[in-house]
């Protein structure tokens, strides 16, 4: 089967692969050298105004990181859909539709850091921040939000049963998700570090189990293709 590992189906999986790692690794990067974060507005802008060119390369590498672990998404739900095809199926949409809120969440920290960069006082950068954590604004993100979350939990519950190279690193992206969820809810940003650093061991154990599946496995089956 030496010529199936020429086609298309070889090439996505190591996008697929590379993307499992690549995402997860800017993502852990951007998340290691992020400021505090705070659920009050005056106190976050604070931090915020003592270091707002870190504060925006930090959500500058999230956001990238993001945007390349979605072939990530794609693989990892490919899997699950091959257990189960309506549960990976529902966990692909939920994952996919959370890049989106998640993305714009990223991209408005990144606007609110160029934002006191470029001399905006404390006054200003509270309001913008009050403007977007109110209901009509972060309120009609958290369905998007949560999707990663719900989506991600369904995808893991679909891998670990039966055993096979997937589980341990499904377990380990879930786990990381977890810990995100908590750096969400309690704006502690240790949480979404090591949660981060989970979702990059994870996703190297994903890859590596990925590129041994066989080409024609709809059973997680790590036997290489020879």
């Amino acid at each position: 089967m030496g010529d199936a590992f020429d086609g298309p189906s070889l090439r996505y999986r190591r996008v697929g692969a590379a993307s499992l790692v690549v995402g997860p690794a800017l993502m852990s990067v951007g998340d290691l050298f992020h400021p505090a974060e705070s659920w009050a507005t005056d106190a976050q802008v604070v931090i915020l105004i003592d270091s707002p060119a870190r504060w925006y390369a930090a959500h500058l590498l999230l956001f990238i990181g993001m945007l390349l672990f979605v072939p990530g998404i794609l693989a990892f739900t490919e899997v699950a859909s091959s257990r189960r095809a309506r549960a990976g199926y529902v966990a692909r949409v939920l994952m996919l539709a959370s890049v989106g809120a998640l993305s714009a969440v990223f991209v408005f920290e990144m606007v609110l850091g160029r934002f006191i960069s470029e001399g905006a006082d404390k006054q200003a950068g509270v309001a913008l921040l009050d403007t977007f954590q109110s209901p009509m604004v972060f309120g009609a993100l958290v369905p998007g939000l949560l999707a990663f979350f719900i989506g991600t939990a369904i995808a893991v519950v679909t891998l670990v049963s039966p055993a096979g190279p997937f589980r341990w690193p499904a377990i380990v992206f879930g786990l990381g998700a977890f810990f995100i969820l908590g750096e969400i809810v309690l704006a502690i940003v240790l949480l979404s570090q090591i949660g981060n650093i989970l979702n990059l061991v994870g996703g190297i154990g994903f890859a590596r189990a990925l590129m041994m599946r066989p080409m024609d496995s709809h059973d997680g089956s790590s036997t290489p293709v020879t």
